[in-house]
């Protein structure tokens, strides 16, 4: 063998002996990066189910916030255009449905909010809808009878049984003829 071709011969285990040695950086690289991905993902996994639990208590916390002031049950919304903003929701109450369509001014705060993440769909619709315009008649008559229950029944007024005696037996007349008395 020439002295030249031993130097190709040992040149070549270096580079050899390099690109094994860059290979197993590499190679290590990759298993870090690999393993910080997973504790990446069980960190991501971690926070999603989080915050899935705060959504939860605000929902728990709030529930102006996730409900329709009329009671209804929100079944769909839809807003086609949100630079001339209409706002289209299904509702339903037991098995009645009903939906209904309203402007949107694109100057009301709640609507400035809402397009900032910064308030709900129920929130917005509250405030663009009157309860009754939430609901169809039959619905509002399912809701009427369900508030009844929930409260107790009809208000009733109440007949006092008293004596039906004058407004001077009050105690409040008696102190009014006395400062009277007092100054003649």
């Amino acid at each position: 063998m020439t002295e030249k071709s031993q130097l190709k011969e040992k040149h070549r285990g270096e580079i050899e002996q390099l690109r094994n040695g860059y290979q197993k950086e590499i190679d290590k690289a990759i298993r870090m990066a690999e393993k910080a991905d997973r504790q990446s993902k069980e960190k991501d996994s971690v926070i999603d189910k989080l915050n899935l639990h705060i959504d939860l208590l605000d929902r728990k916390a709030n529930l102006q916030r996730y409900s329709l002031s009329s009671g209804a049950e929100l079944i769909h919304h839809f807003i086609p255009n949100y630079n001339n903003p209409s706002l289209h929701i299904w509702t339903q109450v037991g098995n009645e449905k009903y939906d209904s369509i309203k402007y949107v001014d694109c100057l009301n705060p709640m609507w400035k909010s809402f397009t900032k993440d910064e308030a709900t769909i129920y929130e917005l619709i509250n405030d663009v809808f009157e309860p009754q315009e939430q609901v169809n008649e039959a619905q509002a008559n399912l809701l009427g009878v369900a508030f009844e229950l929930a409260t107790g029944g009809q208000a009733q007024v109440n007949v006092g049984t008293g004596s039906g005696g004058s407004s001077s037996e009050l105690p409040w007349g008696e102190q009014k003829t006395k400062n009277s008395q007092r100054r003649r």
